[in-house]
């Protein structure tokens, strides 16, 4: 992408929830787990480092006249956000700049929590030894995050920002304890007059959680947690209610509440194959007509 475009583009690395996957029917939808880019002005940004963020990294180092620059977002630290991080290739190369965001702990700041994956018991290249320039930030939600205009690196702020410059990127971090044990960051991308709320490893009440709806409030595109059909959710034998995930039918109501211009289905459950998830995209367009189910490789351009 050239410098100063007014282009806004979102494409998926990895899609699938949990675990990764490439031993069943998956050749469609695939089985990284969560990676999201989304190129916006002359900015980079990677939503979650799943293994999605794997082979967005080899796509990196054969562009051409690319700026290594990134803006990496975790909406949290479990594994199946995280797993991909250290094996980034672009991070082993000095000529590489990376601002890393993620959730803040009253246990762990995001610069501890990244020290202890890599420490030298669980994999052999420490955080210290990365030749890339890091910079890390810990999040509590309600931050702003300005990236573009004439400055060098974001620039964060402790409220929301109502308007910006045209060629600025800004990124809104909400907090939600709709997720076990910490929480979960969910992220509003606004560029030009368009936006994108990334709202993954969330598990809807019934009618949504209001502040949720009102975060993704006329959103151009809601990239929303769709793990489980309604029966796995409330099944009698082996319920998921209270593991951190929505249906899509409470997906479906987000969207429809918080009237957003499209939605799509993430972090799709490590068991179903493409059948499945075929199925649970055509049941959620008859809740939300807007709605698709994200594939690895899907590109959505918004500008």
């Amino acid at each position: 992408m050239e410098k100063g475009s007014d282009r806004f583009l979102v494409r998926f690395w990895g899609v699938r929830g949990s675990y990764p996957t490439s031993d069943m029917g998956t050749l469609h939808f695939g089985g990284h787990t969560s990676c999201v880019e989304v190129r916006a002005a002359d900015q980079r940004l990677i939503f979650d480092a799943g293994t999605g963020i794997i082979p967005l990294g080899k796509q990196v180092l054969k562009e051409r006249h690319s700026r290594r620059r990134f803006h990496i977002f975790f909406s949290h630290t479990h594994h199946d956000h995280l797993l991909g991080f250290y094996f980034f290739e672009p991070l082993l190369r000095p000529d590489t700049e990376a601002f890393v965001f993620g959730p803040y702990s009253p246990r762990k700041t995001m610069v501890t929590t990244l020290k202890t994956v890599m420490d030298s018991e669980f994999f052999p290249i420490e955080l210290d030894e990365v030749k890339a320039r890091i910079k890390i930030y810990s999040l509590k939600g309600g931050e702003s995050i300005r990236l573009g205009g004439n400055f060098h690196g974001p620039r964060l702020a402790g409220r929301r920002v109502t308007r910006s410059a045209q060629d600025e990127v800004v990124v809104f971090a909400h907090k939600s304890l709709a997720h076990p044990k910490n929480g979960v960051l969910l992220y509003r991308i606004e560029h030009r007059g368009k936006s994108v709320v990334y709202a993954t490893d969330i598990e809807e009440r019934p009618g949504g959680y209001p502040e949720v709806i009102e975060f993704a409030r006329g959103a151009d595109l809601l990239i929303h947690d769709a793990q489980y059909l309604r029966s796995e959710y409330f099944s009698r034998t082996d319920p998921r209610r209270g593991w951190g995930h929505s249906t899509l039918e409470r997906a479906a109501e987000v969207a429809r509440k918080a009237r957003v211009q499209r939605l799509l289905l993430f972090h799709h459950e490590p068991s179903h194959d493409d059948r499945t998830v075929g199925e649970m995209e055509r049941l959620a367009q008859r809740l939300f007509p807007r709605s698709a189910a994200a594939y690895e490789g899907m590109k959505i351009a918004l500008l």
